[in-house]
């Protein structure tokens, strides 16, 4: 899927705040080493709060495993941070600023992102503006299998009346299993900040096109229920 940099506070805010509320695990990465590194953001400051490193924006991240990363990583060291958002690794720089406290198990502290490079979406119509910016999908589907599964999907494009989902090679059994006019219950979206649940029905299934793509497919989902209701007082 191809990535767009988010420059703006607004997304680059909505976007930590989806990681740490998920629990999300994000791999961190010494600029010019090859070796990477187990951690997560545990906590973002966004600045007002005077801290032992000023009271400028940051982020508390986890301590780094294998413990040798707390070894090598130094303040002022520059880092590149990537996480797995619905199958695509996104990723943001930073720099290490210290540790947290004068505890030897502390955990770390981290500049605010300028920037971060997400999976890029589309919306479809003037109403979408009115709804969240919708990050990923969960459906669940006991067709093909005995055992109800879930599956964690992409999103292409979405509107206030369906969206419109890249179902990848690993999930190719979702796809193989479900038909057009097949009713989805309890899909989850997920957006910065909100997820909403609805009922919705498989109106269109197709090969999805290009080189960086192959193997995958686009399932369209119409809701049953326009999501400009949910919104409403």
């Amino acid at each position: 899927m191809t990535l767009y940099t988010a420059r703006d506070g607004q997304t680059i805010k909505e976007t930590i705040e989806f990681l740490i509320s998920q629990g999300r695990a994000i791999t961190v990465q010494l600029q010019g080493q090859v070796n990477s590194y187990a951690s997560a953001i545990i906590k973002a400051n966004y600045g007002g709060v005077h801290s032992r490193y000023g009271s400028g924006p940051h982020l508390v991240i986890g301590r780094l495993a294998p413990e040798d990363g707390n070894t090598s990583i130094k303040p002022g060291s520059h880092l590149v941070v990537k996480f797995l958002l619905t199958n695509t690794f996104c990723r943001f720089r930073t720099q290490y600023l210290g540790p947290r406290s004068d505890d030897p198990d502390s955990e770390l502290v981290v500049s605010f992102p300028e920037a971060i490079e997400l999976p890029e979406r589309r919306r479809r119509n003037r109403n979408s503006d009115e709804i969240p910016e919708f990050i990923s999908v969960v459906l669940k589907s006991t067709k093909g299998s005995e055992k109800e599964k879930k599956y964690e999907l992409a999103v292409l494009d979405y509107s206030t009346q369906g969206v419109g989902l890249l179902v990848s090679e690993k999930d190719s059994e979702l796809f193989e299993a479900v038909k057009e006019g097949d009713r989805l219950e309890d899909i989850t979206l997920f957006a910065p900040q909100t997820v909403l649940k609805v009922d919705g029905t498989v109106r269109h299934k197709s090969k999805k096109p290009g080189e960086e793509t192959e193997g995958c497919y686009v399932l369209g989902i119409q809701f049953d229920e326009t999501l400009i209701d949910f919104s409403s007082p």
